[in-house]
């Protein structure tokens, strides 16, 4: 209960405080620098202050020149993609990006924020908060989070004040709200609004399992 409370009544001085920390942020996270010859698919580098995830590497030998590495890369924040050469020597920086553990906290009145609190986090003053702002990050998620238990585990990486790779439970279970005809299935609604097909056996009042972020009817319970 305690948690809830301290959450309601600091959500806007945390979304303060993240917005003006962003660029202090940006020099807290932990870096590494190697030269492009080293890079592989998988690695998250930041260049031009911007946070990529390396998706193909081709190796380009050049003779008496060194070579050049040749990549396919995707900005991690706005999914957009790039293909970059660089010289082998060239040096990167490499981020590391740990995966965190969170308890969903609540969602603000206004529906557009949502708090998190790193999980066994509790009681230590040091440890705030974090409040996503940016729905599209959360991979669907967002009508469900108020429908789990608080003990419910999510998973994510910050980088900025953004979530990335957000990864959640693979399942939940609902009861369904109405149910509409669609030739040989099915469409069932919920109470968060949300809805998926199923088999034309269900009807109003059904407990029913879906699969996340998908929403895929799994089974009637």
């Amino acid at each position: 209960m305690n948690k809830f409370l301290k959450a309601s009544t600091s959500i806007t001085r945390l979304i303060n405080r993240q917005q003006s920390t962003i660029e202090t942020c940006q020099y807290a996270k932990r870096f590494q620098e190697i030269e492009a010859s080293e890079l592989k698919k998988g690695m998250w580098i930041e260049h031009k202050s911007k946070l990529f995830l390396i998706e193909k590497v081709v190796h380009q030998k050049v003779a008496m020149r060194g070579g050049f590495i040749i990549t396919d890369m995707k900005n991690v924040i706005d999914g957009s993609k790039s293909n970059i050469k660089f010289r082998s020597a060239e040096n990167l920086e490499l981020v590391d990006l740990s995966r965190s553990t969170y308890n969903f906290i609540e969602t603000t009145k206004e529906g557009k924020a949502f708090v998190f609190r790193k999980v066994d986090s509790e009681g230590d003053e040091d440890e705030e908060d974090f409040v996503c702002t940016n729905i599209s990050q959360l991979d669907g998620y967002s009508p469900y989070l108020s429908l789990f238990g608080e003990d419910a585990e999510f998973h994510f990486r910050t980088y900025n004040n953004n979530v990335i790779d957000f990864k959640g439970p693979t399942q939940i279970d609902l009861t369904i709200r109405s149910v509409s005809d669609l030739q040989n299935n099915n469409v069932l609604h919920f109470e968060n609004g949300r809805s998926c097909k199923g088999p034309i056996y269900l009807k109003p009042g059904d407990k029913v399992q879906i699969r996340l972020p998908e929403e895929v009817f799994i089974t009637k319970l």
